[in-house]
């Protein structure tokens, strides 16, 4: 999906629903996520992002949406997401697929989100890191955090963790979990399948926050303007 269509269809969804959503992206897709971020980022009125219906697969034919919170006209550039992650995303395959644009932004993340999380695997040969990653880091005010996953991450099963929300002692685990460090240890007596457990419990935390905090701050929009919402 190019960028711009998934900054629009994220303008779609926050002028329908009031929250933008969340953005989580897996290698080519995490590269996506940060290359969307800097659409949204770059508020110059040159080139404006259509806003794209998700349900019909089209862009419309307009640039502007009816901002749920303020309650005027906007764009969709300036739109800020809650929270975006990026796992097992590197720059060999940005350069393998002449992705070269990207090369000097992938580690750094613009204004456009409120909290970044970047996944490496320590050494991920499709990834091009080999125990020297380089971290991610914000440009401005973002907030921006590095995790490191343990070399045995597979890359490509990276996303498989539907065993996880199966299974009763690894799902009481990841609803329990805090980021506490940005090396985090696979727990080690649950008695059951603990794969890709770190980074799942680590954006299941983030999802409940920020799903939390951008309900709450809706509730007060619609109190105030005495609609509904409680």
């Amino acid at each position: 999906m190019p960028s711009e269509q998934l900054a629009g269809m994220l303008g779609w969804y926050y002028e329908r629903d009031g929250m933008v959503p969340m953005l989580i992206g897996h290698s080519q897709g995490g590269m996506i996520v940060i290359k969307t971020l800097y659409d949204l980022a770059d508020v110059s009125p040159e080139h404006p992002i259509p806003v794209w219906n998700p349900l019909t697969d089209q862009a419309e034919a307009r640039t502007t949406l009816q901002d749920p919170v303020s309650g005027r006209r906007r764009p969709v550039r300036g739109l800020r997401v809650p929270y975006a992650t990026a796992i097992a995303t590197g720059k060999l395959f940005r350069v393998l697929l002449g992705q070269w644009d990207m090369l000097g932004k992938l580690r750094a993340i613009p204004d456009s989100v409120e909290e970044f999380t970047g996944f490496l695997i320590e050494w991920d040969p499709l990834a091009g890191t080999f125990g020297n990653a380089e971290p991610y880091h914000a440009t401005g005010s973002a907030r921006v955090r590095t995790v490191a996953l343990p070399a045995d991450y597979s890359h490509i099963g990276i996303p498989v963790t539907l065993h996880l929300a199966r299974n009763r002692a690894t799902r009481r685990w990841i609803n329990a979990y805090q980021p506490t460090s940005d090396r985090p240890a696979t727990p080690g007596n649950l008695h059951a399948d603990t794969t890709n457990i770190l980074h799942a419990a680590d954006i299941w935390y983030s999802i409940k926050k920020h799903w939390c905090i951008e309900a709450q701050r809706l509730i007060r929009v619609r109190r105030t303007r005495g609609g509904k919402g409680s």
